[in-house]
């Protein structure tokens, strides 16, 4: 397998990489900034190509001698969705880009190409466990963009004989990820990370070593082409859940008590109230409290069914890890002023 791999210094990127040189893999990184490659993986057989998703002149000849891609690359979620700059920067860069970089593999001959996607590209979740035959209603422009490459992707494959893939991940977890899980662990840890009340809200999440998993089943299994596949850890999570197991984890004692329900959606209001007078979006809102109450879980039978994919991971497991990375990480900083 040849490979090219995009968004390889991100965080589901790094343990790609990783993984294939593990597999001894010819691997080619798609980089805007190649010394940053070098830094991270020195001394090591990496191909770096110089090129931007934003430039589509710059791809040219970027899948020359390339059998597969993994396409990783593309804008972070931001939580501030609704500016019309960011719904257009999303465009420009997960669609645009992605369909650049689906005629290169085209004109190249790249046998499979499978692009990472997200659950957001199905909506924002609701109280039914959804799959793949779940009706799709990004709510967001990030999921909306995303639904665009992915079907961008299905396309090019039926048109050019790629064998595509798309794998649509929840919250990814694990080493060295820098996202909702541990701002929640840096939260609980000062103290300003309220207990949730148990409402009967399931979550669905996946680690980050299954997630480059089912991207290297996605890429050597005999399976039916142009598939979609949604990738979860096979657990569903509560927010106290995750709230108690990260206090568990820290070695704090577990809360017999919890923050009214009504109490949760006044200070929501008045976050809506102090983001308003600010112009930006307050810690604490309606929209992040209907995230951190609401649900969105996810089947991943199918890909259980298809490619013999088998989470190995949960965040319960992964949590103690997680925590020692944010408290060597703290203890870093407090010697830094002290010095």
């Amino acid at each position: 397998m040849n490979c090219l791999v995009t968004g390889a210094t991100g965080f589901i990127g790094m343990h790609l990489i990783d993984a294939l040189r593990q597999h001894h893999r010819s691997i080619v990184v798609l980089a805007r900034h190649p010394e940053k490659v070098s830094k991270i993986w020195p001394g090591t057989a990496i191909t770096v190509r110089h090129g931007d998703l934003d430039k589509a002149a710059s791809l040219k000849g970027v899948c020359d001698g390339v059998d597969t891609v993994f396409h990783l690359a593309g804008c972070a979620h931001d939580k501030n969705d609704l500016d019309p700059a960011l719904e257009t920067r999303y465009w420009h860069t997960i669609v645009e880009g992605t369909r650049a970089l689906l005629r290169e593999a085209a004109e190249a001959g790249v046998k499979r190409f499978i692009f990472v996607s997200s659950v957001k590209a199905m909506g924002e979740g609701g109280p039914d466990i959804q799959d793949e035959s779940s009706p799709v209603t990004p709510e967001s422009a990030y999921g909306r963009a995303k639904l665009a490459a992915e079907q961008a992707v299905l396309d090019a494959g039926r048109v050019h004989g790629i064998h595509t893939t798309v794998l649509r991940f929840p919250l990814v977890y694990g080493p060295g990820n820098k996202g909702n899980i541990p701002r929640m662990i840096k939260a609980i840890d000062r103290g300003i990370f309220p207990p949730i009340p148990r409402n009967g809200n399931r979550r669905s999440m996946v680690h980050v070593a299954d997630v480059v998993q089912a991207l290297l089943l996605a890429a050597q299994a005999e399976a039916p082409a142009q598939q979609v596949y949604i990738v979860t850890d096979g657990v569903v999570y509560s927010t106290r859940d995750i709230y108690d197991m990260i206090r568990a984890a820290m070695g704090l004692p577990s809360r017999r008590w919890s923050v009214p329900l009504t109490v949760l959606r006044i200070l929501g209001a008045c976050g809506d109230f102090i983001g308003k007078v600010r112009g930006m979006p307050f810690v604490l809102d309606s929209q992040v409290l209907s995230k951190l109450l609401g649900s969105a879980w996810y089947s991943s039978d199918k890909i259980t069914r298809e490619l013999g994919y088998r989470p190995a991971h949960t965040l319960r497991d992964a949590l103690p890890a997680m925590v020692a990375e944010y408290q060597g990480v703290k203890l870093q900083a407090e010697r830094s002023l002290a010095s």
